[in-house]
């Protein structure tokens, strides 16, 4: 096009100046640059310049608008906006104006010119379809495509250059010729002709629609994508007479088309690697120098930490980035590829980051030779896989602590398939079965079971395969490649994938053949400790036998002379010596026999009803003797709200309680031994014995609970075995109690114990004939009692007892040994009552509490038992003064 004369009206001198170069080097000359409105108008009615640009905003009264519509009316001059202001209102007014173009600030030189270039074509345009407006008025409405016109038989009439340059037919060639010969259209799709019928359309009267994907095949075999349309030429009178195709050249839409698919296609990737760590780059070589490479980099800097001001698009900058160890080899790769001309590369390296940390990235190249021979582009990705990096760390690093594990365990492991074939086993496991692991890891682990542990060990495995169990052990033989037994403890688990399929079964194997030697050696000791301990006890049963059949005699024999006026003091004293010793003797063996079976767990408690207030005088009574001998008071206090009867072991109380009554009158000389009982919340009865003697050093508490084990002096040591405290607490525990001891050493202590107990009373304990009223319990001196030896009912002459005369004889003709005198009135009480079945229990507390007593406690049960009540009363009542 050749160069127009331009006028420019910028009320912005700089902006002005910019545009008039544009325009200079464009092509076109500026006759002038004004600032107003009325400087414009005055200079085209001068000049009448070939266009105008024109500002909206000018100084002066008139603005763009205004003085571009006085210039359209006035001139009919092409007016083109060049503005930053784009809202509603201005463009409405600037579309009155009817401008050939509207172009927003700021713009650059090809928007402009191009803008320039159309809006003068578009003047000549006009101006050339005023000049030939009334001949060629449907043929001018559609100037710029490809038109062709046709008469109502479909023969070509009409053909502009545009479609003679599309169909390649020259006017000359085309005029005359059938439509369908020239126009050669063809779907884009299924590559289907396209045949028009114009005759048929023009009978219907309607209009020729195309597929919106056509090609227009040219004469000489050129195909142009194009954009149809067929409209009826209707005549002054309303009748067809013919058809125009308007034929637009689609092949810059489609570009257009295609280039907004890639632009939205990039967006979507620029997006999706804004949010990853994958980088993109180019890199052209254009010759051999390689100076002269350009390097294009998407998305790599930036997930390094580096802004757009970092970006350089050079391989030097980004070889600079590189870790020096790995610049060389990933420089060589890039190079190597880029001269062959499909070649390949990748590279894992290390790239700076911008927080001074290296981040583990793989690179990839492709490269393609270019249309000169030495010219080449490399295009590829960037990849971070720092996290790769650090897993495959972690994961050799696990690898090799399971390996480490695995292979320095104490234990023997190995793995094995569902079959029970072996996958790995550790040098641990060969030691073990005493093959090597070439030699196992042929096996199953059935080949060094022996034969007699296999059907075990194999129905094990199969449970653990089929998911019944989750892990199993068993202890088995196993057979040593030398042919040796091995004893092994088998510890076998399950490894499943997350579909629960078995991967293999991991056994853990110790070697226990010394356990299981030493188990044996202490089976065998065992047993031998077993039957040593069956021989003690039968052996003490049978000494208890053997020495209690001659004390009873010699105990009861000697409380008849003692009550012998045939003898003198002197002999009485030597008399009453030897029945003390006896009754010693006695004592300790009964704790003897008691220690024993305490220590085999063969005492069990018989509970049964209690009558609380007869038993507690009788313990009373039975150790107010000795505590008179010694010339200390012994006092009982006994709460009011105890109940009458209990149900409890009546014989192990009794032997805790005067185990520890004894014990406090024993080592008390001067002042005084109290007996309480007392309730405490919760049916707990708490039983005390307090004394004033020696106490205990603070040193020797812990210990006298311990068997042979006594505190005080050594005469007071001597007097038994050091047994008594411990039987009583492990009575006491039995019980489900606790002995407690407070002492202070020099001033006394004081032992005791709560017992839960088992109520089978609903009243209180009141006076009557059994028992004792608690005022007569509670706080004097009991003095009335007899001595607590058992005394003979009748006196025998001293010959029954002469040389000569058998064990059995004696035996034989021996009195009843008795219980003391308060025992004796409570089974006469209870006797006249009618109440067998607790005079019954009563004569078997008093028989295990002392063997003296078996004859006479024979006796009366047998009464008691026949119901002869009348000859028990009678009996009791015989020996009742005598007791």
């Amino acid at each position: 096009m050749s160069a127009a004369r331009i006028l420019i009206v910028e009320d912005d001198r700089v902006v002005a100046r910019d545009i008039a170069q544009q325009m200079h080097r464009c092509g076109h000359v500026v006759i002038g640059s004004v600032a107003t409105g009325e400087e414009a108008i005055t200079l085209a009615a001068k000049e009448m310049p070939d266009l105008v640009l024109m500002d909206v905003r000018l100084e002066g009264g008139l603005d763009g608008i205004d003085t571009a519509r006085h210039l359209r009316e006035s001139f009919n001059l092409p007016i083109v906006f060049l503005t930053a202001y784009a809202d509603e209102e201005t463009v409405r007014r600037a579309t009155v104006t009817e401008p050939f173009g509207y172009v927003l600030k700021p713009f650059d030189d090809v928007q402009l010119r191009t803008v320039v270039e159309m809006a003068l074509y578009k003047h000549d345009a006009e101006r050339r379809l005023r000049e030939s407006e009334q001949r060629y008025a449907v043929t001018l409405d559609s100037i710029g495509d490809g038109v062709i016109a046709t008469d109502f038989k479909g023969d070509i009439t009409l053909i502009n250059p545009v479609a003679e340059s599309l169909t390649e037919w020259s006017r000359g060639d085309a005029i005359g010729k059938p439509l369908e010969e020239v126009l050669d259209l063809f779907d884009e799709d299924t590559a289907a002709p396209l045949n028009i019928n114009v005759a048929a359309v023009l009978r219907e009267g309607g209009v020729i629609k195309f597929p919106p994907r056509t090609t227009l095949v040219g004469k000489a075999g050129r195909s142009v994508p194009v954009e149809n349309r067929g409209t009826p030429i209707v005549s002054d009178s309303g009748g067809v007479i013919g058809m125009v195709f308007v034929i637009r050249d689609a092949t810059e839409t489609r570009k257009a088309a295609q280039a907004e698919i890639l632009r939205e296609t990039n967006e979507r990737l620029d997006v999706a690697m804004r949010g990853s760590k994958v980088g993109v780059w180019a890199a052209e070589i254009p010759g051999e120098d390689r100076r002269e490479l350009s390097l294009k980099c998407w998305n790599i800097l930036t997930w390094l930490g580096y802004t757009e001001g970092h970006t350089a698009p050079d391989l030097d900058h980004v070889m600079q980035l590189v870790h020096p160890d790995d610049r060389e080899r990933l420089r060589e790769a890039f190079w190597r590829c880029s001269r062959v001309p499909e070649g390949l590369f990748g590279v894992e390296h290390r790239l700076l980051h911008h927080d001074g940390t290296y981040r583990w990235v793989l690179t990839r190249g492709a490269s393609r030779q270019l249309s000169s021979r030495a010219a080449a582009r490399v295009c590829g990705t960037m990849v971070d896989i720092t996290d790769l990096k650090y897993a495959e760390s972690a994961l050799r690093t696990s690898e090799e602590r399971f390996r480490g594990t695995f292979e320095n365990a104490a234990v023997g492991i190995a793995h094995c398939d569902p079959s029970g074939r072996f996958l790995r086993v550790n040098q641990r496991y060969c030691d073990i079965v005493g093959y090597r692991r070439d030699e196992l890891l042929s096996m199953t682990f059935m080949d060094i079971t022996e034969r007699r542990s296999v059907p075990n060990s194999v129905n094990l495995f199969k449970k653990l395969i089929d998911d019944e169990f989750s892990h199993y052990a068993e202890e088995k033989v196993l057979m040593r490649g030398d042919g040796s037994p091995v004893w092994v403890s088998v510890c076998v688990s399950i490894q499943r994938d997350a579909d629960r399929q078995v991967q293999h079964s991991i056994g853990i194997l110790q070697d226990i053949t010394e356990r299981k030697a030493l188990e044996e050696t202490v089976r065998i000791a065992r047993d031998e400790a077993e039957s040593a301990n069956k021989a003690k006890d039968q052996f003490l049963a049978n000494i208890s036998h053997e020495l209690r059949t001659p004390l009873n005699c010699i105990l009861g024999y000697a409380q008849l002379l003692r009550r012998s006026d045939e003898l003198s003091t002197r002999q009485k004293s030597h008399v009453s010596l030897i029945e003390q010793s006896g009754s010693h003797l006695v004592t300790l063996i009964n704790d003897l026999l008691d220690f024993v079976r305490t220590g085999a767990g063969r005492i069990d408690l018989e509970a049964m009803d209690l009558l609380l207030a007869p038993f507690l005088k009788m313990l009373a009574e039975m150790v107010s003797v000795r505590a008179r001998e010694k010339g200390i008071v012994l006092t009982c206090t006994i709460a009011p709200d105890l109940p009458a009867i209990i149900r409890v072991d009546e014989k192990r109380l009794r032997q805790v309680l005067l185990n520890l009554l004894s014990n406090a009158v024993k080592f008390t000389d001067v002042g005084e031994v109290a007996f309480s009982v007392t309730m405490l919340p919760g049916s707990v009865m708490r039983f005390e014995v307090t004394d004033t003697g020696l106490g205990i050093k603070p040193d020797d508490i812990e210990r006298v609970f311990q068997p042979f084990e006594q505190a005080g002096d050594s005469e007071r040591r001597r007097a038994g075995l050091g047994l008594g405290l411990s039987i009583s607490q492990h009575l006491a525990r039995l019980m489900g109690s606790e002995i407690f001891v407070e002492s202070e050493y020099g001033r006394g202590s004081k032992f005791g114990f709560d017992l839960l107990i088992e109520d089978s009373s609903r009243e209180s304990s009141e006076p009557d004939d059994m028992g004792c009223s608690q005022s007569m319990l509670g706080g004097g001196m009991v003095d009335d009692a007899p001595d607590h030896v058992c005394t003979p009912v009748e006196l025998h002459s001293d010959r029954s007892c002469q040389s000569g005369t058998k064990l059995s004889d004696v035996e034989a003709t021996a009195p009843f040994v008795l219980p003391p005198r308060a025992s004796m009135e409570v089974l006469h009480n209870l006797a006249l009552r009618g109440s067998m079945r607790e005079v019954i229990r009563h004569i078997e507390s008093l028989r295990t509490s002392d063997s003296h007593y078996e004859d006479f406690a024979n006796k009366v049960c047998n009464l008691a038992e026949n119901f002869e009540s009348r000859e028990l009363v009678a009996l009791i009542e015989k020996n009742l003064n005598g007791s």
